[in-house]
Parts: structure tokens; C-alpha cells; sequence
């Protein structure tokens, strides 16, 4: 088979227009903080459960804090009676401790401070809410670094099947498996979050955990690539938006896959992860059919959704 083929409908596939469809757009407009660890509803018992732990740790420290102050003020007392100070500077002490507040009131103050931010927050809306509670270490730190609309949000990574290993345990197959080292690669290049799309994404998520690279965002849903896109859409959506990611994806599939994403108001920076095999740069060789039947599938793909729209395409998952 000739490499030709391959590359000139490659060609014709990356001529088809790319345009972010801006009314979807709207849901994404996202800074930087993906929350890759899920967060309770406000209101529900689990997020109730949260607040309560909040408030418990606050009081813990206001009681070390007034424990602090009162060993301070007795040792400050004893070391006055050591030295024999007047009891003019032993009036001037007592005033200062008597207007220091007592544990009652600070107590009070902190009740009165939360239940004033838990009325606030139970007004915001979910996505607000939790980043105003959330308090796990991991999606602070990956929300300490403010990012504009002109750079990625997340590193996508779309699944390409499955297969069996030797042992018959359902594994990644050559497609994902190529697509996966391609992120490892791009994490240590960008080192943002990591969002698995497909039925795959379980397996691909322990295929990376092996190689010591941690995947948060699963979308485990969609089972081709209208859905991949769709439902990573909703997903990062609710995890505070992106309206820019980095798309990992083989060459062939990347056209149609950056048009659906678009549709969904999402623009995507293409990292392309190779095939396999790789093609010869002329000779006809049985390694270039791996890439015909890919470029061929994608053209007819392609040709269908402009045609006829996106077909046997959920609308949620």
C-alpha cells in the first residue's frame, strides 16, 4: 500500500474548518481551577458533614490560641511578682487580661461567623461553592496558578480500545497504549491535569498509574467520539470549565475530534500521539495499510457528520 493514500486524505481532513461554537463556549469560561477531586453539594448531608469538620478545626485552634494567651499572661504575672513590681503595674496587667476576650465569646463569634458563610455559601451556585469549601491539598495546588482563555486547561486524552494481554486480562490496546505515552511525555512538558475519555479511561487510568503519573478526571461514559467530546464537555464544565485544552489523539482522528470538541465551546491545542506502525516515506509497504484503513474510516467519519449531523450521540451520559 502506498503511504501516499494516507497522506493525501490526511491532507483533505485537516482542511475542514475548526470553529468554537461560542454560545457552548459561555460554560466554559474557566481560570485555571479544574477541581479534580470532587466536592459535595451544598446543602447535602456529605457537604453539612464538611462544614462541621471545618468549624471543629477552626474552634481547635481558637482553644490553643486562648490557651496560648492565658500561660502567657500567667507566666507574664509571675515573672512581675518575681521582680517585685508595684501593684500599679499589677492593675495595669489585670486591665489588659480583662480585655482580653473570654473562650464564651470567641466561641460565640466563631458560631456567628459560620453560620454567616454557610447562609452565603448555600446562595452560590455548586461550582462556586466548592471552590469556597473545598479544602483538599491537591486541588489547591492545582488551582494556585490562574490561567488565561489562551492557554490549556487540561490534557485530554481520547481512548482508542481495548484488548487482552497474555494472561487474558483486559488491558489498553497498541491505539491507547501510544496515546498514553504521549501524555506521560506532555505532563512532564505541561504539567497540568489529566481527563480520560472513553469506556477505556479505568484501564488507561492504571496503565498510567504504573508509570507514576496520576489521572483525577475520568470520563468513562461515551463510547465513540461525538460522546467523548459531549461528555468531557459536561465534565469540565462542572469542574469549573476550560475553554482551551491540549487534545491527544492519532493524526487521522485529531481533525474530526478538534471540530466536535469545537461544537461543544471547547478550542484544543492538537498533540498528535503516533500509530503503531509507522508509515514508509514512499516505498508502498504492508505497514502503510494500518494507516489507510485509519484515514479511511476518519474520511467517511468526517464526511457523515457534515452531511448528516452527529449520529448515535447521547445527549448525557
Amino acid at each position: 500500500m502506498s503511504p501516499f493514500y494516507a497522506r493525501a486524505i490526511l491532507w483533505g481532513l485537516n482542511k475542514i474548518p475548526v470553529t468554537v461554537n461560542q454560545v457552548a463556549a459561555a460554560s466554559q469560561k474557566g481560570d485555571g481551577r479544574i477541581e479534580e477531586v470532587d466536592q459535595p453539594e451544598p446543602g447535602s448531608p456529605e457537604w453539612q458533614q464538611q462544614q462541621q469538620q471545618i468549624a471543629e478545626q477552626q474552634a481547635q485552634q481558637l482553644l490553643k490560641e486562648f490557651d496560648k494567651q492565658e500561660a502567657a499572661q500567667k507566666d507574664q504575672q509571675s515573672e512581675d511578682s518575681a521582680n517585685g513590681t508595684t501593684s500599679e503595674s499589677a492593675d495595669d496587667n489585670t486591665d489588659k487580661a480583662q480585655n482580653v476576650p473570654s473562650l464564651a465569646e470567641t466561641l460565640a463569634k466563631l458560631q456567628d461567623d459560620y453560620l454567616q458563610d454557610s447562609s452565603q455559601v448555600q446562595k452560590q451556585s455548586p461550582n462556586t461553592a466548592s471552590n469556597h469549601v473545598g479544602s483538599n491539598k491537591a486541588a489547591k495546588q492545582n488551582t494556585a496558578k490562574k490561567l488565561t482563555k489562551n492557554q490549556a486547561h487540561v490534557i485530554v486524552v481520547l481512548g482508542g480500545g481495548l484488548g487482552r494481554d497474555a494472561m487474558h486480562n483486559i488491558v489498553v490496546n497498541a491505539y491507547t497504549r501510544m496515546r498514553l505515552e504521549k501524555a506521560v511525555r506532555q505532563k512532564q512538558h505541561n504539567p497540568l491535569p489529566i481527563l480520560l475519555s472513553g469506556v477505556e479511561a479505568p484501564y488507561m487510568q492504571n496503565w498510567l498509574k504504573v508509570h507514576q503519573v496520576d489521572a483525577r478526571l475520568l470520563e468513562n461514559r461515551s463510547m465513540n467520539t461525538c460522546e467523548n467530546t459531549r461528555f468531557s464537555a459536561l465534565l469540565l464544565q462542572k469542574k469549573g470549565g476550560a475553554p482551551r485544552v491540549e487534545l491527544i489523539t492519532d493524526a487521522y482522528h485529531m481533525p474530526r475530534a478538534r471540530r466536535l470538541f469545537a461544537m461543544n465551546g471547547i478550542d484544543t491545542i492538537p498533540v498528535v500521539a503516533p500509530l503503531p506502525n509507522a508509515p514508509t516515506r514512499w516505498k508502498p509497504s504492508k505497514s502503510n495499510l494500518m494507516h489507510s484503513r485509519r484515514a479511511t474510516y476518519e474520511a467517511i467519519a468526517s464526511i457523515r457528520d457534515l452531511w448528516f449531523g452527529e449520529t448515535n450521540c447521547r445527549e448525557v451520559p
